[in-house]
């Protein structure tokens, strides 16, 4: 009896979403993926032996289904790089050869977290006053829905890629900051404490009820404290020290509490930074400064660590780090009983820079060998492995990867230097690397030994 009134209640729900003109949801993934995947550590093994495998095919297994039950499993990516799924022209499930559609396909298939790159930025956001533009986050959240993914926002404060008139008394000024600098004027405390706190109320409002994580500071330090004029940010020398406490990382402050109120109690929010898996110094400086934050109210849910990393990666040392800013739970759970257990860290840009060692000063193309790639895919078991032991452990809750392949990273322009660099997963031309196996090998190893 109760089975039947199941599918009788079913069926009315279907129905009832007929009449009113709804279309059922589409099931992206499972149509993206041919049916009848175990995702066992045997059955991935002989996926691996197979040869020129593109990320896109229907054939290959969904990695996050891998990471189940572990972590969750995301990428960053461009605006662009979902239209296709936009295009009334496209069939979105179905083979196609347009590279771009392969793209986006390949980011509903694998990957269960979504991060906009640039588009959820400040300067692109709110490019003058009283002017926003959410459109591309818009469709993050759509895209998002559609697959089921979670989303981060990425970045509300950072030093770089952010509005220049919020720094200058006058928005209209069309001199350098650093000429405002220099002929004092730049905007008061006052000024900039009120663009900060309105562009938070309008980006949080708009989409409080669908971005549910987000990096509500990025790169807030230098090497020791907190960056200055002298590291490109105004933030510190026109906000300062305002509660007179010796730090001048108040603006930090501001923007949590802010992002907290008009967000509300459930989102989680996060301070990101990089270089945190080796710098000592810096993992320090950002303990410190997270705990005195914490036991004075103000809730930060976690830390992220950006981890661009290189072939050489010292995992133990990487480890280490980790486990230092893991240990900051301890203090929130004490100053925030009410949500004890919600600190986390995330591995919110993950990809690994292959000029290292000899090759670091090396320009232009260079032809990457088999050797080169099974050393790279050892080293991310590595990193996997240990990620997985921190998320079994409560400390670890997402892996980022920061890019869909290697054509479409970063770190091929880094510093300005043009040259093709192999970080990620996916090859050039949208073939797996034997990264992604070692990757999804240490997950799958890990759900079958408990």
């Amino acid at each position: 009896m109760k089975k039947f009134l199941s599918i009788l209640l079913a069926l009315s729900l279907t129905l009832g979403l007929a009449a009113c003109g709804e279309k059922e949801p589409v099931d992206y993934k499972g149509l993206l993926t041919k049916e009848g995947f175990t995702y066992s550590a045997d059955e991935l093994e002989d996926y691996a032996a197979m040869d020129d495998v593109k990320v896109y095919a229907n054939d290959l297994p969904e990695l996050d289904k891998y990471f189940e039950g572990l972590c969750d499993l995301g990428v960053a990516f461009g605006a662009n790089q979902i239209s296709p799924f936009f295009d009334e022209n496209v069939d979105f499930t179905a083979e196609s050869a347009d590279m771009n559609v392969q793209i986006a396909q390949s980011i509903a298939k694998h990957y269960n977290m979504y991060v906009l790159g640039n588009e959820l930025k400040s300067d692109h956001c709110n490019p003058a006053p009283d002017t926003y533009n959410f459109d591309d986050g818009d469709r993050l959240v759509e895209f998002g829905k559609a697959m089921g993914a979670k989303l981060r926002g990425h970045t509300i404060v950072w030093h770089s890629q952010v509005p220049q008139w919020w720094f200058k008394a006058d928005p209209n000024d069309t001199s350098s900051l650093q000429d405002c600098y220099q002929n004092g004027t730049l905007a008061s405390r006052e000024q900039l404490t009120e663009r900060l706190e309105t562009y938070i109320t309008e980006l949080m409002t708009h989409f409080k009820d669908d971005i549910k994580i987000w990096d509500v500071c990025n790169e807030v330090l230098n090497g020791s404290g907190i960056r200055q004029v002298a590291d490109d940010s105004y933030w510190a020398e026109i906000i300062g020290d305002v509660d007179g406490n010796g730090y001048a990382d108040d603006y930090v402050e501001i923007a949590f509490n802010k992002a907290r109120e008009v967000g509300g109690d459930d989102l989680v929010l996060m301070i990101n930074d990089f270089n945190l898996e080796w710098q000592d110094t810096k993992v320090n400086a950002m303990y410190d400064m997270v705990e005195r934050m914490l036991r004075k109210g103000v809730r930060i849910d976690g830390v992220g660590f950006q981890s661009h990393i290189g072939l050489d990666c010292n995992v133990a040392k990487y480890r280490s780090c980790l486990e230092k800013i893991a240990s900051l739970s301890e203090v929130y759970d004490e100053c925030f009983p009410e949500y004890k257990g919600n600190f986390r860290i995330q591995i919110t840009e993950l990809d690994m820079n292959m000029y290292v060692g000899s090759l670091a000063g090396e320009y232009g193309f260079h032809v990457w060998t088999d050797e080169d790639y099974e050393k790279q895919a050892q080293k991310y078991a590595e990193l996997t492995e240990m990620f997985l032991d921190l998320a079994q452990e409560g400390k670890i809750d997402a892996i980022v990867f920061w890019g869909t392949d290697d054509e479409n990273s970063w770190l091929n322009n880094m510093d300005g230097k043009m040259r093709r660099n192999a970080a990620l997963l996916v090859d050039r031309d949208l073939t797996v690397k034997p990264c992604f196996w070692s990757v999804a090998r240490a997950a799958a190893a890990r759900k079958a030994n408990g």
